[in-house]
């Protein structure tokens, strides 16, 4: 059953991504060409403003699964039940929180969003983007929580692929014909009401089961606070850039970091769809024996973050000559940095390298320490962003980023070694080092290479000759780093390959 769960996840969960970020990648530059860089970096924006409100369900969802691991790795209904209805009744809580942030945010975006654009315009553009996360907060949060700690996210990312992209789909038409950014946000909160309807007419065919009248209505989460404070950080953290130069530069030049991201935040995306779908694994493995726990561990690290590994080597070479295609004929601003790229990898490697030490302090009950750090981690960065955006512009809020990540991934791994699974930090040290290693040689190594990438059909002819050479070179470091790997992956071929025979003969 966790098998078959697992495969399902990984399978949607990356395909079902892909189509997202294909028609991600397709909308800016369909707004770029139509509305300039001004609209684009304002619709960017206003997204990242709501992503902080996103974060209070953070809490709230993390702590459910958490609890909810426990309940079904014992088969306990009604413990089920009352974990489920807590979480409700948190989620319905925040709900009317989140409304008045949306008001506020709304109100206040005109005035503090530098922008040639009217402020009816932007006003609006954040409003709409609001309201459907509040009825995201309401009525699909709960089902949500529930589906992914029992293993079901395909039906999540089912849901988010058909919302999402029938979302773009509409909006790039909308934009094409020279429609309003009123509507295009309008038509965007219109959509998300299709996803409310399917929440809750699946959740009550497939988990009727479910009493959420159960409890006495006194229960609480363990850890939800210390939860909602990490993802405050990491929210605040990883939006800080783009707010930051809409704040001190311009629109526009958020707007350059955004076609940026937009490529690492795909590549990101890619691999946290397959992680989070199998992540309930390691979950489930932690309560049931810390031994079995311990070699997931190793090997989630080697294979997620030797994957972002990979993906940023190959990235790297990729991306100046992929952002002079995208953005040609778009004249009002440079999109060419040359010394961007480097920052850009590190702060998704530095941030993955934390993934799996970060899963296992909250399981470990050490979400309230680490949520300190979170927060020294977070004003360490905006601090730094602010005082080098003065002079440095882009390159400031980059660097900031890319000092403040190391304190959270060295005391991620101390706690994971040392205080839950209680061995040396040898292993740890090891597959990160040569990762990130294996990033800097391919750094240096590429200025000695000059390819000629003048059109997309260049670039994806180059792609998959430097994905083939970087993913078996990247693929061996990580076999050197972790032997273990090698083996377990093996056994796993050797046991699929053995079900197979004997269900055959069957």
């Amino acid at each position: 059953m966790k098998k078959s769960k697992a495969k399902k996840n990984v399978v949607v969960g990356f395909t079902g991504q892909l189509i997202i970020l294909l028609l991600g990648m397709v909308f800016p530059r369909v707004i770029l060409k139509n509305y300039g860089s001004d609209a684009n970096g304002l619709i960017s924006t206003i997204t990242q403003i709501f992503s902080y409100m996103a974060l209070l369900e953070a809490g709230i969802r993390q702590a459910a699964k958490n609890e909810l691991f426990k309940c079904i790795a014992k088969k306990d209904e009604e413990q089920i039940s009352v974990v489920a209805t807590t979480a409700k009744r948190y989620f319905q809580r925040v709900t009317v929180l989140y409304g008045i942030g949306v008001i506020i945010l709304s109100v206040m975006a005109p005035v503090f969003v530098v922008s040639n654009l009217d402020k009816e315009v932007i006003f609006f553009a954040a409003f709409f983007e609001g309201v459907a996360g509040v009825l995201s907060f309401y009525f699909v949060q709960t089902p949500s929580s529930i589906l992914s700690a029992f293993g079901e996210d395909y039906v999540n990312t089912t849901v988010e692929v058909f919302n999402k992209g029938i979302s773009y789909l509409v909006r790039i038409g909308l934009a094409t014909v020279g429609a309003s950014l009123f509507l295009l946000q309008f038509s965007y909160c219109i959509i998300t009401i299709a996803k409310v309807i399917f929440y809750v007419t699946y959740f009550r065919r497939k988990y009727k089961w479910i009493n959420f009248k159960a409890g006495s209505g006194k229960e609480k989460l363990r850890d939800r606070n210390a939860y909602v404070i990490n993802e405050l950080a990491w929210t605040i953290f990883s939006s800080t850039d783009n707010i930051i130069l809409s704040t001190f530069v311009s629109t526009k030049m958020a707007s350059v970091y955004v076609i940026y991201n937009m490529i690492f935040s795909a590549l990101n995306t890619l691999l946290n769809a397959v992680y989070t779908s199998i992540n309930y694994l390691l979950g489930q493995a932690f309560h049931e024996n810390i031994k079995k726990y311990e070699i997931l561990h190793d090997n989630f690290t080697s294979i997620f973050l030797g994957g972002m590994t990979i993906l940023m080597s190959i990235a790297y070479i990729l991306i100046l000559p992929f952002i002079s295609i995208y953005t040609k004929g778009v004249s009002d601003i440079n999109y060419i940095y040359a010394s961007l790229p480097v920052f850009f990898c590190l702060i998704r490697i530095f941030s993955w390298s934390r993934y799996v030490t970060g899963n296992l302090t909250g399981l470990a009950g050490y979400a309230k320490q680490t949520s300190y750090i979170s927060i020294l981690e977070a004003f360490m960065n905006i601090f730094i962003s602010i005082v080098l955006v003065q002079k440095m512009g882009i390159m400031g809020v980059l660097i900031g980023s890319t000092i403040a990540l190391p304190v959270k991934v060295i005391y991620c791994a101390y706690i994971s070694d040392k205080k839950v699974m209680n061995r040396s930090c040898k292993k740890t040290i090891v597959i990160y080092g040569l990762n990130y290693l294996f990033f800097f040689s391919i750094v240096f190594a590429s200025r000695f290479i000059k390819l000629r990438i003048n059109t997309f059909y260049d670039l994806i002819f180059w792609g998959v000759i430097i994905t083939v050479v970087i993913g078996i070179a990247g693929g061996t470091i990580n076999m050197i780093a972790n032997p273990n790997l090698l083996k377990w992956l093996t056994n796993s071929y050797l046991r699929k390959k053995s079900e197979n025979k004997s269900s055959y003969k069957l």
